[in-house]
């Protein structure tokens, strides 16, 4: 290779495209299979991830105005209960209904369409940006270790699961793509990248134009092999990207309502996978980020706005108008979209009219009301009640959600989820299956899946299942943080009734999980001794 061809294609493996160092392993040239017979479990499901950098407000997004506490913890910034907008006891930033596109989040939230998670966080939280940036990607709680290195994003590690012949074996279009830029931590894996990062299709392509090789990889073994061989494919993998990338979005932007999108950059992004979508890219997950959320001083003006009201404007405005745009094309029953943020405030202000950084937030969920359980999760927020730094206590782990996920919208098996975050987490159930297999299984009594008696309880309970025919069965126990609490059985039953004796030692309220297949029922059960 020549040293000028070499030195191009070498720019090109350095721009976040998906370095792949088994590649280095390897002379055999990389097939390009389709989407849907690599990932046939993943069906057509579409996940966007919205970063809200720098740590968004939760207290400040959505209000406890009815709290009187929140008033003599923020007497700078509150928004008073006549200012915030009410719908459905829940009250609203104003930033996130005024002047957006069909209602914005607050139709969402009135149709079903919007999910509300209060107190998503983690035990030990870290409150610098770009390490609990970190360890909300890789999935990964390392608590005191600071020095514990994360290399991987739990995506990563759960494609690259799904994926064992990549790289040699890779999707015929890319599994995900980051519009920020650079590729997140989400996507990596032992593997290298699971995924690519653009800024426009156009420059894309430009990018990849040309760079298909010529000669063949190399099978003598010499000192320069493997360099050669893998930015051959990656100059081979990156120009067959761009061509795909660019031809959906050439087909696409001509058939999406572009009109409806705002000007802002978030809207313009959410314009852009709406096109690459309807042109027909088979792209999995999309990663998206809206910074400027660390408002340590001026996060709302005297008139309540500001700031944190533009971006909360902003976000709300890509999503309505996404979502409208999904509807109209037809595709919006595959969408499950969510925001996540690395942190969220204290919960007092700080006499500079902005708020330091905090532990526990709330993340908006959205979708198509078929498949997302809209409504507002978890508890209020206990203002009476803060951890020592004054900051808000968690409820559920964010892993939870991503775990939710993984079951929901990837098919994964509470196996693969243990490997991908070291343990279980029970889903909250926001989501629902769009194809759902538990009825070929479980036969209902008394209406329902389980029969778990007494409940309440003082200890000692029972739990009742039928099987319709030879399964293997996982019955759980998980505390109200989707934490796993005790497992009761993982193995394979026959079919016929099961009467399980159990007991809990601890008072509380506690979750009873079967999984069948790789379908879930949960069932609630208090303890009171």
């Amino acid at each position: 290779m020549k040293r000028r061809t070499f030195i191009k294609y070498t720019t090109i493996a350095g721009t976040g495209l998906a370095l792949v160092p088994n590649i280095l392993r390897t002379t055999e040239n990389p097939i390009f299979v389709p989407n849907e017979k690599l990932l046939s479990d993943f069906d057509d499901n579409i996940i966007i991830f919205i970063e809200l950098f720098g740590g968004n407000d939760g207290l400040n997004t959505i209000i406890p105005a009815e709290d009187d506490e929140y008033y003599k913890l923020r007497p700078n910034i509150n928004i008073p209960i006549d200012i915030a907008i009410k719908i459905n006891d829940i009250y609203f930033n104003p930033g996130l209904i005024d002047d957006v596109h069909n209602g914005g989040l607050g139709r969402m939230f009135e149709d079903g369409r919007l999910a509300i998670v209060e107190g998503i966080g983690y035990d030990q939280p870290n409150l610098s940006h770009f390490r609990s940036e970190d360890i909300w990607q890789s999935g990964i709680n390392p608590k005191s270790n600071n020095n514990l290195k994360l290399l991987e994003g739990w995506l990563g590690r759960f494609l690259s699961l799904k994926l064992p012949d990549f790289p040699i074996n890779i999707p015929e279009h890319p599994i995900a793509i980051s519009l920020d830029g650079t590729t997140p931590l989400m996507f990596k894996s032992e593997k290298g990248d699971m995924g690519i990062s653009l800024l426009d299709p156009f420059s894309f392509y430009q990018l990849g134009a040309g760079l298909m090789p010529k000669e063949n990889l190399l099978e003598e073994d010499s000192y320069y092999t493997k360099e050669f061989n893998f930015v051959h494919t990656i100059a081979t993998q990156s120009e067959r990207y761009s061509n795909a990338v660019y031809n959906a979005y050439t087909k696409g932007k001509e058939l999406i309502n572009a009109d409806i999108y705002s000007d802002n950059s978030l809207s313009q992004k959410m314009k852009l996978i709406s096109s690459l979508i309807a042109g027909g890219l088979k792209t999995k997950v999309y990663f998206l980020k809206l910074s400027n959320f660390d408002f340590h001083a001026q996060q709302m003006n005297t008139g309540y706005t500001g700031g944190h009201y533009t971006l909360l404007n902003n976000l709300s405005r890509a999503i309505s108008e996404f979502m409208d745009d999904a509807l109209k094309l037809g595709y919006s029953e595959r969408i499950t979209g969510l925001t996540i943020s690395e942190f969220g405030r204290r919960a007092y202000d700080n006499n500079s009219r902005g708020t330091d950084h905090g532990a526990a937030s709330m993340q908006f969920i959205f979708g198509n009301d078929k498949f997302i359980n809209g409504g507002y999760w978890n508890n209020r927020p206990r203002l009476d009640d803060l951890d020592i730094n004054g900051n808000l206590k968690y409820q559920t782990d964010y892993r939870v959600i991503y775990a939710e996920i993984l079951e929901k919208r990837f098919s994964a098996t509470n196996e693969e989820i243990k490997k991908v975050f070291g343990e279980e987490f029970l889903p909250l159930n926001i989501l629902e299956k769009r194809i759902s297999k538990i009825k070929n299984y479980l036969r209902k009594i008394n209406d329902n899946y389980l029969n778990v008696y007494p409940n309440p309880t003082f200890g000692k309970f029972f739990i009742e299942f039928e099987l319709t025919k030879q399964s293997k069965v996982n019955l759980s126990i998980f505390n109200t943080n989707g934490k796993l609490k005790t497992n009761i059985l993982s193995k394979n039953l026959e079919e016929g009734i099961y009467n399980i004796p159990c007991q809990i030692d601890d008072n509380g309220i506690y979750f009873i999980s079967i999984s069948v297949g790789n379908d879930r029922f949960t069932y609630k059960i208090i303890v009171n001794k």
